[in-house]
């Protein structure tokens, strides 16, 4: 008797997506082969900043009719059922409300407060897509009235997705060719300042074209990207940092910190300028595959030392240093220590 066994899911995504596949083929590939196991009303999957783990773009199945304000303030407020920072530290990164809450998902105050509030929702799974241990996105699947609640097999599934989801993420942002720093927007700083109810009330010329390049207003608030810097700020008291890619391979830094003013005011300024090429080596190579050995080779190539400087440094042979080189340059496509600078440092 022939036994038939369905492929796991991850199979299946890998021959759905293309290599040069962007952030958004990504996102609707990875819909449509969860929906193959794992029915669900709604769906949002974001990239993540793989240095702070804050949301810097995403994706949605539909439109909420709200902007993202509510969903950052749950998010990166006080500690909560399931938050994708806390995901990320399991050995398993999913999480599954229904299972987690012991079959009372009322329990998280993100669930109560808004997802089942505002939207109906009555369960959800959260994964988090991380390779080589670093997480660079996340995806949160929502059922709603009338659905059975998620079940633990449900959440396996969609988990089995993480390396590959995550390594395809990588590739969206450092495709072949992009061009990996932001032009400057408008003339000047781009500055904003955001009031207690996350609205934009005083910015620079710059800041309002950095807004657009950003991804524009939603439902009249900023960016995804502007609040999760400025929620995390609100709930730390402290200035965060974060990076996040617009279109062509253009990158931004944010920074958010807060303003001094009369009490409740909770005003939040932003600075956004050009993310820096060393700011993006390190970033690059973990993209690209490289090992952390071929990381540690790759920056003191960059700094200009010679093989056998790089032998001593690191503790290795010469003839390893070059073996580690052959490696670097077949994964980052170029051909020579020259080529690998100028991609890396825009030279």
């Amino acid at each position: 008797m022939k036994v038939t066994t369905r492929r796991p899911l991850d199979e299946i995504l890998v021959r759905e997506l293309a290599p040069d596949a962007d952030r958004n083929d990504v996102a609707d590939a990875v819909y449509a082969v969860i929906r193959q196991r794992v029915p669900f009303d709604f769906a949002c999957l974001a990239t993540t900043d793989p240095a702070t783990g804050l949301v810097t773009w995403a994706s949605k199945t539909r439109d909420l009719g709200v902007g993202d304000e509510e969903f950052s303030a749950q998010e990166y407020g006080p500690p909560d059922v399931n938050r994708f920072v806390e995901i990320a530290q399991r050995a398993v990164p999913v999480g599954v409300l229904s299972v987690d809450t012991d079959g009372h998902p009322e329990r998280c105050r993100r669930h109560r407060e808004f997802n089942h509030l505002r939207f109906g929702f009555t369960d959800e799974i959260r994964v988090v897509f991380r390779s080589r241990g670093v997480a660079w996105g996340a995806i949160g699947l929502y059922r709603g009235p009338g659905d059975p609640p998620f079940t633990a097999k449900d959440g396996a599934e969609v988990v089995a997705l993480e390396v590959v989801v995550a390594e395809a993420l990588q590739r969206s942002m450092f495709r072949p060719g992009a061009r990996q720093v932001l032009r400057s927007g408008g003339e000047g700083p781009a500055v904003l300042i955001i009031d207690a109810q996350d609205r934009v009330t005083q910015l620079t010329p710059a800041a309002a074209d950095a807004i657009e390049q950003l991804g524009g207003y939603d439902h009249g608030s900023p960016p995804a990207n502007i609040l999760a810097v400025v929620a995390h700020t609100r709930t730390s008291g402290a200035p965060t940092d974060s990076r996040t890619q617009v279109g062509h391979g253009w990158w931004l830094s944010l920074r958010a910190a807060p303003l001094s003013g009369p009490p409740g005011g909770n005003d939040v300024v932003v600075t956004i300028e050009p993310t820096p090429h060393t700011d993006l080596s390190r970033l690059t190579l973990a993209a690209h595959g490289l090992t952390t050995r071929e990381e540690d080779v790759t920056l003191l190539v960059l700094q200009g030392a010679s093989t056998r400087a790089i032998a001593t440094s690191l503790h290795l042979s010469p003839h390893t240093v070059q073996d580690h080189l052959k490696k670097i340059f077949g994964k980052l496509g170029v051909n020579s220590r020259r080529d690998l600078a100028a991609l890396l440092t825009g030279g």
